[in-house]
């Protein structure tokens, strides 16, 4: 139990009025952003590649595909000219039972191949961006008339945003890529980049994106609830940035001052501290120096089999990650880039894990204190705080996006 004396306020991403699902979505398509109806753009003879995301987003890509596939035979295009390409970048592949909750019926309709951002024998060489970044990609993206991507837009502690052409990259790229982006990300701190629609990582993966051959996208925006809130088609970029500005409007929470202690969830990225660690991510821009961080989550699946040596690294000072990785020490810089990340919050404030799935000594291993439940760890972080602490309360720490009131007046 929070004390109300102490409680500086309950957070939690915005609930839209009650809408048409289906008018949203046939409005999004009836008014693309910055390119003409999908059936203008796309020859009856395309082939055609869809983009989209895994299991752990919360798209209802069965919904947007009805759309889009009855906008490809008003085209003349046929079911047996599209394949579908699942975009999970570094995240394992999906499960036969993932994969039929993730494409309604249109599971054993349309084809259907995972990427695997390690397998050089899937992946083409589209040359290099203007900054020299290789750019390596599935060749899937070689072998088609015209490339479209699905996805969700929301706060993303890497990208700026989810969505537009995350979908192709890190969605469907090799590792250059991959590691360019999550590294430069890690060398800022969530303030700087969550929630800003435009930075050096997102224009890099659009120039990318075009490379590649992204022309189209449809990009969901949902509420808290997850009840279809917009709908943004057409062009990676006009498309994007208007469903950003909704997106935020969503999920942006505004706090009077940052608090001394953050109960947060990691709600909707729930799999594993991979994905929950966006908690943390958005925590930390909510929580003051030295101030207490504490993070509730599931992780059924664990820390990070995808990239293992998060754990086998563990929690080092920031600076000691960054030499390691200029050094040449670490082989899969994704992961050593999460383990920067969680440094940079680790090395700030006192964080608390509370989480059934990863084990006291893993916690403890990656930095954080452990704790059993949400209530023992609140009262760590009085005993190390003071009784008087005020405490903020954030939910859908997976999308929320924290802004201080204090510090935007000082911008």
């Amino acid at each position: 139990m929070v004390p109300d004396a102490n409680l500086l306020g309950v957070y939690a991403p915005r609930s839209t009025a009650r809408m048409n699902e289906e008018e949203v979505l046939a409005r999004g398509f009836g008014e693309p952003h910055g390119a003409p109806p999908l059936p203008e753009v796309v020859k009856s003879t395309d082939r055609v590649l869809i983009l989209i995301d895994d299991g752990t987003r919360g798209t209802p890509i069965s919904r947007l595909l009805h759309h889009v596939v009855r906008e490809l035979w008003a085209a003349g295009v046929l079911d047996k000219q599209i394949v579908l390409l699942t975009a999970q970048g570094t995240h394992r592949e999906m499960g036969e039972k993932e994969m039929m909750r993730k494409l309604g019926d249109f599971h054993g309709r349309l084809r259907v191949h995972q990427h695997r951002w390690l397998d050089e024998s899937e992946l083409h060489d589209f040359g290099r961006t203007s900054d020299g970044t290789r750019v390596t990609a599935n060749s899937l993206l070689r072998d088609a008339d015209f490339v479209m991507g699905l996805g969700s837009i929301v706060p993303h502690r890497i990208k700026g945003f989810s969505g537009g052409a995350k979908i192709a990259f890190p969605g469907v790229s090799g590792r250059e890529m991959q590691e360019r982006n999550q590294w430069e990300a890690a060398q800022r701190i969530s303030e700087t980049v969550m929630g800003v629609a435009e930075n050096s990582m997102r224009l890099r993966i659009e120039e990318a994106a075009r490379l590649v051959g992204l022309r189209y996208i449809a990009n969901l925006v949902s509420d808290r609830q997850g009840k279809i809130a917009g709908c943004f088609v057409g062009d990676p970029v006009h498309a994007h940035r208007a469903g950003c500005k909704l997106s935020r409007e969503l999920n942006a929470v505004s706090l009077p001052q940052r608090a001394d202690i953050v109960l947060i969830d990691s709600h909707p990225a729930d799999r594993d501290l991979w994905q929950s660690a966006k908690g943390f991510y958005s925590g930390t821009m909510a929580v003051r120096d030295g101030g207490t961080l504490i993070v509730v989550s599931p992780n059924p699946e664990g820390t990070a089999d995808n990239h293992p040596n998060v754990l086998e690294i563990g929690y080092r000072p920031f600076p000691e990650i960054v030499r390691m990785v200029n050094a040449g020490e670490v082989d899969d810089v994704v992961g050593a880039s999460v383990l920067a990340d969680l440094a940079q919050i680790v090395d700030r404030c006192d964080c608390v894990l509370v989480s059934p799935g990863i084990k006291r000594q893993e916690a403890e291993r990656l930095g954080f204190r452990y704790a059993a439940t949400p209530q023992i760890a609140l009262d760590m972080a009085f005993n190390r705080q003071g009784r008087e602490a005020k405490i903020a309360v954030l939910q859908y720490g997976g999308h929320i996006l924290p802004v201080i009131d204090d510090e935007q007046k000082a911008a």
